[in-house]
């Protein structure tokens, strides 16, 4: 039996949800609240669907502490808006899926079975086409200094320019395959790149301009 957590001030949308998943999902167990504080941190969750709106450091502390007591446990933000920029954000801070919260039912119940799954969950809208992508510099033309990248990527372009799998660079550098996937896809987005081979050979051009195939140079994004 699955147990999913909704976390989200508005209680009808709660309810509403909550009614939704039990339909299609009989034999699991939906608890929901209002903040992630007035949750039990000692409760067990598979999955923790929780508002953007809800997000705070002290949200993101009390998510690690359900995690490091359950490291199975899957969180996904839910979101208003469709900006691509702020799906992969959340991405590669280390979420495991982003929904929206107006997608139709087919669409959610989808996002859901994925997660549970253990797979990333990426809305398909993600791929579709927009102004923002026809006004995008073409790959040849971006430079170095334009990107900004989180040390973290940084690491995985220089591993990427080597040519490495996700599976060697999450050995390289001790982290998750799929963490090592979600940071590939937000650097094929930074790069502009259509598939993996293409942002390989753009990292290592990049490298190469700098006069090294392993560490080219980019501009990290402040942390904050």
């Amino acid at each position: 039996m699955s147990i999913i957590l909704v976390v989200d001030d508005h209680s009808v949308y709660r309810a509403g949800l909550r009614g939704l998943i039990k339909a299609r999902f009989p034999y699991s167990r939906v608890a929901e609240a209002p903040k992630l504080s007035s949750v039990d941190s000692n409760s067990h969750f598979d999955l923790i669907l929780i508002d953007s709106a809800s997000l705070s450091y002290e949200t993101l502390d009390l998510l690690a502490e359900f995690h490091e007591g359950r490291p199975a446990t899957r969180v996904a933000v839910m979101v208003t808006s469709k900006i691509r920029t702020d799906v992969l954000h959340y991405l590669s801070a280390g979420f495991h899926g982003v929904v929206h919260k107006l997608q139709p039912e087919e669409e959610l119940f989808a996002a859901i079975s994925d997660l549970l799954s253990g797979r990333i969950y990426v809305p398909g809208w993600l791929a579709d086409t927009s102004d923002e992508d026809r006004h995008r510099p073409s790959p040849a033309s971006i430079q170095q200094e334009t990107l900004k990248l989180t040390p973290r990527q940084n690491e995985v372009l220089n591993l990427l320019a080597r040519g490495m799998s996700n599976k060697e660079v999450a050995r390289e550098l001790n982290i998750a395959e799929g963490t090592s996937k979600i940071h590939t896809a937000a650097l094929l987005r930074a790069l502009g790149a259509r598939n993996r081979t293409e942002a390989a050979f753009m990292a290592a051009k990049l490298a190469t301009a700098r006069g090294s195939k392993a560490k080219p140079t980019i501009k990290n994004k402040p942390r904050t």
